[in-house]
């Protein structure tokens, strides 16, 4: 743990590599016509949803412990995989997020001759099928591959080359250099904040993931996903973690970077006036306030 000096010393060094990455994205901006083109469409996005409520969706197990019907007309965000699981259709979302490097190098490493990989693909092509304004958010560097793959989809980029601090206060601006964070969920926060949502719900936020990371055994449905792993997934999943020396030291210290990263963001959220809450039924994450789903719901269903 950092002290004061060191604490103070780290601070100037964030700012002045932050101010670095800023300056480098604005010469991009300058040079680039499609990312200032990209940038401006982000700010049509700005308080389009202010004094509103929402509900960011995770993929964590505690999920089947809630009734997901009730969410059908409410302003909900997915990420990742949930578009090939059932409940996608229940939820019916407005927005779904691709941040999570594993699932992007599906996209760009796939096997056009893999019966599963097909339907991966088919399954996010036909998303709109379930609602024609569904809007998806994801890299702005994965974008050339991105809109090649899905020319139909209607997207948004985010440019993410900046590091994310306690002393960085102004995150959600999305027609800007924003932070690169460590977890799918912020990024969800981050956009929220941005469309002026000043009520969060988290659902399914378990942050239970790195505990399958020990052991790959039967409790994985248990502290994994809600959704199961196919042989081909979690050999593939294995693979990469044998590649890229992920073992339990590289989890736990992310995991806690991120948990670090939730209560900066939840500083962020109460900076502006809004509210984030954590409605998951079980869970690790602690940080951010826990409220009784069905309380949540509870007056509307006595009108």
């Amino acid at each position: 743990m950092f002290g004061r000096r060191e604490t103070a010393t780290m601070s100037v060094v964030n700012f002045i590599d932050n101010y670095k990455r800023d300056v480098q994205f604005y010469i991009k901006w300058l040079l680039r016509k499609d990312l200032r083109i990209e940038m401006s469409r982000n700010k049509t996005l700005k308080n389009v949803h202010k004094g509103k409520r929402c509900f960011i969706v995770g993929n964590g197990p505690s999920l089947k412990h809630h009734d997901l019907s009730k969410l059908t007309n409410e302003p909900v965000f997915t990420v990742n995989n949930m578009m090939m699981t059932d409940y996608f259709k229940i939820l019916n979302p407005n927005f779904h997020l691709f941040f999570d490097p594993n699932f992007l190098d599906f996209f760009f490493n796939q096997n056009p001759q893999n019966e599963d990989e097909k339907n991966k693909m088919q399954s996010i092509r036909k998303s709109l099928e379930l609602n024609s304004k569904l809007i998806y958010f994801t890299l702005y560097r994965k974008k050339s591959t991105f809109t090649k793959l899905f020319p139909s989809l209607k997207s948004h980029y985010l440019f993410n080359n900046k590091m994310f601090t306690s002393s960085l206060k102004k995150t959600s601006t999305l027609h800007r250099n924003t932070p690169a964070f460590q977890n799918v969920i912020i990024y969800a926060i981050n956009i929220a904040l941005y469309m002026g949502f000043d009520e969060i719900y988290l659902l399914g936020v378990d942050m239970t993931g790195f505990l399958e990371h020990y052991e790959f055994n039967t409790i994985n449905d248990k502290w994994g996903h809600v959704y199961n792993k196919s042989e081909e997934d979690q050999e593939k999943l294995n693979k990469f973690r044998i590649e890229n020396n992920i073992d339990n030291e590289f989890c736990l210290k992310n995991f806690g970077k991120t948990f670090q990263q939730f209560k900066e963001i939840q500083n962020n959220v109460l900076s502006k006036k809004a509210k984030l809450f954590n409605a998951s039924a079980h869970g690790a994450l602690d940080m951010i306030p826990r409220v009784d789903y069905e309380k949540i719901f509870s007056n509307e269903d006595d009108v």
